[in-house]
């Protein structure tokens, strides 16, 4: 049993524990309307202790009016770290990075050793065994239409589970990924993707975003992204990519938060 909070009168709030009793503080939005017959959308957020109020604040300001914005009034979930106010936690080093027998990193720009890596296959694990169900059991939801985001190492994270659990969400929002982990490591798992795509039945959504003004390695390997997957001819995937000029690392967020949330409201 979780105790759900009311923080409000339609924002929730409560702990959820893994199976390895890892603590995540997890944040609900649940707009003022009425759901449809089919469920609210939702919207998974990453590093919600950074990111949940500022999605929050943009799906209820623009749903009110989605026929001028086109954002369709949503369900939001933040996911942070039950332990930390602040964005800088270890646990997403960990939860965010695929696992690998062979890790090769560059010093951290403060030079100070990497924690723990590896544990995305747990985290997935968590998302889909864990809170999922809790979500589908306490809210009015569309299943067929969830949307995962992720920045930085998040949105690493949001790849790989694109390309290894494809059928967890339906549209994900890739912002400032970190493909450059454990020396691109992470481009063999797309190439099994997309070499595969022709076999997926349920449509999926990818928006990937980037500042230009970012690291210039980041940058163009988001722009070869890009090019991979806009050059994928495909009636179940779609995709976009914005690169948002004078953005820097942290700023690209606020940038195109827009973008993505139109995004991920169009209907397929």
């Amino acid at each position: 049993m979780i105790s759900i909070q009311s923080v409000n009168h339609n924002e929730d709030s409560f702990n959820l524990h893994s199976k390895e009793g890892v603590s995540y503080q997890i944040s609900v939005y649940v707009p003022d309307t009425a759901p449809p017959e089919q469920g609210f959308p939702v919207l998974y957020v990453l590093d919600g202790n950074a990111f949940f109020r500022t999605f929050r604040d943009a799906v209820r300001l623009q749903a009110r009016r989605s026929a001028k914005t086109n954002v369709l009034p949503m369900i939001v979930v933040g996911i942070g770290d039950a332990r930390r106010e602040d964005f800088v936690s270890e646990r997403r080093c960990y939860d965010f990075t695929p696992p690998s027998s062979s890790l090769k990193l560059p010093k951290k720009p403060n030079g100070e050793p990497w924690s723990e890596t590896g544990g995305a296959d747990t985290f997935l694990a968590f998302l889909e065994e864990t809170l999922k169900p809790q979500i589908l059991e306490n809210y009015r939801i569309d299943t067929e239409n969830e949307a995962l985001f992720g920045h930085s190492l998040g949105g690493l994270f949001t790849l790989y589970s694109l390309y290894t659990k494809p059928s967890l969400f339906s549209a994900y929002i890739a912002s400032s990924p970190s493909l450059w982990w454990n020396e691109r490591a992470i481009l063999a798992k797309e190439e099994e993707f997309r070499n595969n795509l022709h076999n997926e039945t349920l449509h999926k959504k990818l928006f990937v975003s980037i500042g230009s003004e970012e690291k210039s390695h980041m940058v163009t390997d988001a722009q070869d992204l890009a090019k991979r997957f806009s050059a994928i001819n495909s009636s179940s995937f779609s995709f976009s990519f914005v690169e948002a000029k004078g953005e820097n690392h942290m700023s690209v967020v606020l940038a195109v938060l827009s973008q993505s949330l139109r995004f991920i409201s169009l209907r397929t």
